[in-house]
């Protein structure tokens, strides 16, 4: 009876023997070689929600409004074309709402479960066809992986061997998760260090903090690599990072959710869990947040409620004190666009003109290699009114003339199941963009 049942769910799925026999020797030689690599069945919760989206100027104050509620997750930053996720139990509801806006959705995706089962199978067979040279283990992990996303405990491996190998490199951890996972902040000295005390410019990177946007802390761990290699535009820099803001976001993604984007807060008097970790700043919190815990965009119960904001944000403020913070880059995904504040409100916020120029620097450098084309948007007026983030809270709250909100690769086509073939052409043009950036700094502070 059960092997019946087994048969027919594989038949559902509309995959053959010979891909399910390839499917588990994949996974076979995954286990074996790279144990903490492996997700597991994170793709069951989502069955029946679907994806849909409008096409349609004014959609995004309508979506964004639902989102509020719980019954919508915005997936996608374009306001003419706004992309979301429609809870299972809140279809007929958000279907309604639309309609009385005067406003048609498009179906993209009927199943969501089905569709990331698939793009799970994909890049399984993705990696065996792919190299098997490149491991990460307690033992050793000399560099960060390039086609596969780490998981948390492969993250920390890495992280500690690159502080043995290089001088440069101190690692910390600011505080602990909900659940007591680390929170690590990396510092490279300057290259040029004398040892003195002085007071120099810095920068301060931010990866993870959203959970599911895997490759935001698999390029901040490339950027490392190439951070510490730099001979020449760091040699008076500070750069700091933290290169998993939310470990605890992060693992569940892997293991239950591969959609989950907040912490992991269990909410007293809610069956929803979490906080959605870049609305829980202390800048004009609220606006354009939720108050309920079962929405995506949930502010928590008050600003720095989480363990996770407290630690980041204090750090952020400690820096500030020894050094001079001039640039902050807050990595998400996805949609290839340098967002800069405010977010809170359609006012200008001060040195506009500065972060503007600058962040053109970015876009031009981020081009090459591969002619990866990112705009340069007001987050504002790029999206929807977003408050309690790092970007706006470091420009109000430290007056770092340059802070941004980084969304990476795609456009929308794989979204945040982004192949993990692109994580090292992400983290190259990236990295191209960042030096820009650092001679901008260089030469104007």
């Amino acid at each position: 009876m059960q092997i019946r049942k087994i048969k027919k769910w594989m038949e559902a799925m509309a995959w053959t023997w010979h891909q399910w026999l390839v499917l588990v020797a994949v996974m076979v030689a995954r286990v074996a070689g790279n144990p903490s690599t492996q997700t597991d069945n994170n793709y069951q919760v989502l069955a029946g929600q679907q994806v849909w989206e409008v096409e349609d100027h004014d959609a995004m104050k309508v979506v964004a409004e639902l989102e509020k509620e719980g019954m919508v997750d915005i997936l996608g930053h374009s306001s003419s074309t706004p992309r979301f996720r429609v809870h299972t139990d809140s279809i007929a509801q958000v279907a309604a709402a639309l309609t009385e806006a005067g406003l048609t959705h498009k179906l993209l995706i009927s199943d969501l479960a089905r569709h990331v089962a698939e793009e799970q199978r994909k890049e399984s067979l993705e990696f065996l066809r792919g190299s098997k040279t490149e491991s990460c283990t307690e033992e050793s992990c000399p560099k960060p992986l390039a086609n596969t996303y780490m998981s948390f405990e492969q993250i920390e491996y890495y992280l500690k061997e690159l502080v043995e190998r290089s001088q440069r490199v101190e690692l910390v951890s600011i505080g602990k998760s909900i659940e007591g996972r680390d929170i690590w902040r990396v510092h490279i000295r300057p290259y040029e260090d004398t040892g003195e005390d002085v007071r120099r410019n810095a920068v301060w990177f931010e990866a993870g903090i959203h959970a599911r946007e895997w490759i935001s802390p698999a390029t901040a761990c490339h950027l490392l690599e190439y951070l510490v290699a730099d001979k020449s535009l760091t040699k008076n820099l500070d750069v700091y990072m933290v290169p998993m803001a939310n470990p605890d976001g992060y693992e569940f993604s892997r293991t239950n959710d591969r959609f989950w984007r907040k912490n992991r807060r269990i909410n007293a008097g809610s069956s929803c869990s979490g906080v959605d970790l870049n609305r829980n700043w202390d800048e004009s919190f609220g606006v354009g947040a939720s108050s309920n815990p079962c929405s995506e965009v949930y502010k928590g119960t008050k600003p720095f409620s989480e363990p996770e904001t407290e630690a980041l944000s204090a750090e952020m403020q400690r820096v500030n004190s020894v050094d001079d913070l001039r640039l902050m880059i807050s990595l998400h995904s996805y949609g290839q666009v340098l967002l800069y504040p405010w977010g809170s409100s359609n006012e200008i916020a001060p040195e506009t003109p500065l972060m503007k120029r600058a962040g053109k620097r970015f876009a031009n450098g981020a081009q090459r290699p591969y002619k990866t084309k990112y705009t340069v948007e007001n987050i504002a007026a790029g999206m929807y009114l977003a408050s309690g983030t790092t970007d706006d809270w470091a420009k109000a709250a430290l007056k770092v003339p340059l802070p941004y909100t980084l969304e990476l690769r795609d456009r929308g086509s794989n979204g945040f199941e982004l192949p993990a073939n692109q994580i090292l052409p992400t983290s190259e043009e990236v990295w191209n963009g960042i030096k820009k950036l650092f001679s901008f700094i260089n030469k104007n502070f």
